[in-house]
């Protein structure tokens, strides 16, 4: 199936997934062997399930691989089956299929994210996907499916990995997101279809935690923000568990009736997540009587972080402070990766309402790749603003682009052939926005002319597959000092936006070498903008330039997901900046005054409670609250080392886990960051973790709070299983659980004392719970 061949599908029908898997093999009576294991263990298990769903009218079969990479494999003891699991998979589903449905390669998480929410490298990531798509392409698949994902840029990994296999099959991609349009890593539904609206994928879709009502309006947002097809898997409602097993009791019937919901909205596959049965598919079939609704939107200009996604128009404000020319200190600290003055221009830029920040590390042939990478890590990391890449050598481009989560704009490429070539041919692998300068080879003198240059290398910029609104040009500021006569350009912005081209410009190159460069940018700016200049490159902490702008432009309309996050006094603000060193200057001046064991709880403590509210309230996300954990750790470390040992042992101690059976561990690895960073002492001992381990760490240790965590529906009994085996030994601990499967009626069923939803919570009943015990 090529992907010519799909699209002409998808406009004639809507076609129908298939529903679960691991729920129905548990339903099946096959708890206790991971769902993948079946394949080659029990296939005729797995054939009897996949030829009911064609049976029950499924268009797709999706192979039993979701949790076969290799990755996931070596952590269940099973990675010498890597390659036979996958192979039989395809084999399975190609026999049930009998000819009269698709069989798409289904792919999900590696269990840990790509830095920085995790440690995976980003080529690493890349690999694994590559490797276990092309053992799916070689036994025949007919298309991939990549779901369930909820890091962005792991998403994007797995779409390199598959594309470096074949770029003819067809592609489909899923996120998960929160009942907020969000996803767990912070990343909304808007800037998940901005990225891979660019990006070499046919399908955009969402698929599991909520079910088909709590998922229609999120999957409405995603409908609204691109014109691809579209895509949807919602569970069968919400897990409940009956005393003996977890169950999605929603009927097949009441699933039903949202489908027309989706349709409606212009879904072209749809299906069943968790829960989801050979029942619930029957009833889709039969509920998708009609062709699908072609909808177009017009979708604003736009670029983004991980977070944060802003529109083109009316005006895009792009910082040019993250430049060292001229500033030999700063480049020297670039070279011995002493990245602080980067994040500090980024912040300081991000607090003065710049809407992207253009990076540029100077002398290139100084640095090396590990420069670029680590940079864009570190800047995603504080969560800055979409970043404009100034990187002149193509293979740092490259790799910066690479690890790059969001839509980012690239700063430039010259209208010749070779610079094009290679500048288009990273957008269209990688996605974003190019700046094109107005000059071949030399600088045109008329305006005329830089026109007619851009106008006879358009059709070819055009041929490449990429369209007007990807493009902005560059008209060409020159410096008023080398007698440049500044008319030629504003001349050429105004033939530019005549033919419905962006535009953006350097501003500063304009009074470079002259005195009160500031007054000379802002009427400049001011001339451009009156005609047509839609965008540039300036100085956004230059009060009178943004005051200019702001006379007749209200730049926060620019911002479609605008900060929420109000003032902060000085501590909880540089630490939500990462500024390691000013808060240490902040606890050190408290230490005058205050106790360490003082400074430790009610002021160092406290900012983190503000920070993790702030959280909570959706108002900062994991980046942020990630990295204002591990700025405070070592000033946590740094007063403990302060505080007499006999008041330093009262720290509450807290044993975390994630259960047997369950390899997942990015939520107990977040909650066990937060706690660390709110001063509590962690042991963590792990994920697939046995319960007499948990049993003899909690004798051994005797904490105040054990955290257990359940990431699937086939292992949140073994939390039922340690609360049971304490109260056997009569073992006293307070009992906090978590993970995507767990929720408070579950938790309160099996004993627990408390559920937490996400890490804040979790903290705040840790909290209670060790001034309960003071």
């Amino acid at each position: 199936m090529n992907r010519k061949d799909f699209a002409q599908i998808l406009n004639k029908k809507i076609l129908i997934l298939d529903g679960g898997y691991g729920t129905e093999f548990i339903k099946r009576g096959y708890k206790e062997i991971p769902a993948e294991i079946l394949n080659i263990r029990y296939p005729e298990v797995v054939y009897n399930l996949q030829s009911e769903y064609v049976k029950s009218g499924a268009d797709i079969l999706l192979t039993n691989t979701f949790s076969a990479n290799r990755k996931k494999l070596k952590e269940l003891n099973y990675e010498e089956a890597f390659e036979k699991v996958n192979v039989k998979a395809v084999e399975i589903a190609k026999q049930a299929s009998k000819g009269k449905a698709l069989v798409f390669g289904d792919l999900s998480s590696l269990g840990e994210y790509p830095n920085p929410m995790g440690l995976l490298e980003m080529d690493e990531a890349i690999d694994e996907y590559y490797q276990q798509a092309k053992v799916l392409f070689e036994s025949g698949v007919d298309g991939f499916i990549v779901e369930t994902m909820t890091d962005i840029k792991e998403l994007k990994a797995a779409i390199y990995g598959i594309r470096k296999v074949t770029e003819d099959l067809p592609l489909i991609a899923h996120m998960t997101f929160e009942e907020n349009g969000r996803s767990v890593t912070g990343t909304s539904v808007e800037i998940f279809a901005n990225v891979f609206n660019d990006l070499d994928v046919d399908v955009l879709g969402i698929n599991c935690t909520l079910g088909p009502e709590e998922l229609l309006k999120v999957f409405e947002r995603l409908s609204l923000s691109t014109n691809k097809f579209l895509s949807v898997e919602p569970n069968a409602g919400k897990p409940v568990f009956d005393g003996k097993h977890l169950e999605y009791k929603m009927t097949p019937e009441i699933f039903g009736m949202f489908v027309e919901d989706y349709l409606d909205l212009g879904v072209n596959i749809i299906g069943g997540c968790c829960g989801t049965s050979p029942e619930h598919i029957k009833v889709i079939r039969n509920m998708v009587k009609r062709r699908p609704k072609k909808i177009v939107k017009e979708i604003p200009i736009m670029y983004s972080s991980r977070t944060i996604l802003n529109k083109f128009h009316p005006f895009t404000v792009i910082g040019e402070r993250i430049n060292p020319a001229g500033n030999k200190k700063f480049q020297n600290e670039i070279e011995e990766f002493n990245f602080e003055n980067v994040i500090k221009r980024a912040n300081s830029q991000k607090s003065v309402k710049a809407h992207a920040i253009d990076v540029n590390l100077g002398i290139e042939k100084i640095l090396n790749e590990e420069h670029f990478k680590q940079i864009i890590i570190e800047l995603d990391k504080h969560s800055s603003l979409p970043i404009s890449f100034d990187i002149q050598n193509i293979g740092f481009l490259e790799t910066a682009l690479k690890e790059y989560p969001g839509r980012p704009i690239i700063n430039s490429s010259k209208l010749s052939k070779k610079d094009l070539d290679r500048k288009l041919e990273l957008i269209k692998k990688y996605g974003g926005l190019l700046i094109v300068l107005a000059l071949e080879k030399e600088i045109l003198e008329s305006a005329e002319e830089r026109l007619q240059l851009v106008l006879r290398k358009w059709p070819y910029i055009e041929s490449k597959g990429i369209t007007k609104d990807r493009i902005i040009v560059d008209p060409l500021v020159l410096s008023l000092a080398a007698n440049n006569d500044p008319n030629i350009t504003l001349e050429t912005v105004k033939l530019l936006s005549q033919n419905g081209f962006n535009t953006t410009m350097g501003l500063s190159n304009l009074s470079f070498g002259l005195p009160n460069r500031n007054y000379i940018n802002a009427a400049f700016l001011s001339r451009a903008k009156g005609k047509g200049l839609t965008s540039a490159i300036l100085n956004p902490e230059d009060e009178f330039l943004m005051n200019t702008l702001n006379g007749n432009l209200l730049l926060d309309k620019n911002i479609v997901i605008p900060s929420k996050v109000e003032k902060q006094d000085e501590l909880t603000e540089k630490i939500l900046q990462g500024e390691e060193g000013e808060v240490k200057r902040i606890i050190e001046n408290q230490l005058k005054e205050k106790s360490p064991l003082e400074v430790s709880q009610d002021v160092l403590g406290k900012a983190m409670e503000k920070i993790g509210d702030l959280y909570a309230q959706g108002n900062i996300y994991l980046p942020e609250l990630l990295l204002a954990a591990e700025t405070v750790k070592p000033i946590f470390d740094y007063l403990n080392n302060l505080i007499p040992e006999s008041q330093n042992d009262k720290k509450a101690k807290v044993v975390l886990a994630t259960v047997e059976g369950d390899i997942h561990d990015i939520g107990k690895n977040i909650v066990a960051a937060v706690l660390r960073s709110a001063n509590f002492k962690i042991i963590d001992l792990g994920k697939d973790v046995e319960t007499s381990t948990i049993i003899n760490a909690v004798q051994k240790e005797k904490p105040n709070i054990l955290g257990l965590s359940a990431m699937m529906t086939t292992t949140v009994g073994k939390i039922e299983e340690v609360v049971n085996e304490l109260k056997k030994l009569s073992i006293k601990v307070k009992v906090i659980a978590g993970g995507a499967s767990m929720n408070r009626k579950l938790a309160e069923t099996f004993g627990c004392d408390a559920y937490a939803k996400d890490a804040s919570e979790g903290l705040k009943i840790c909290k209670s719970w060790v001034n309960l015990n003071s």
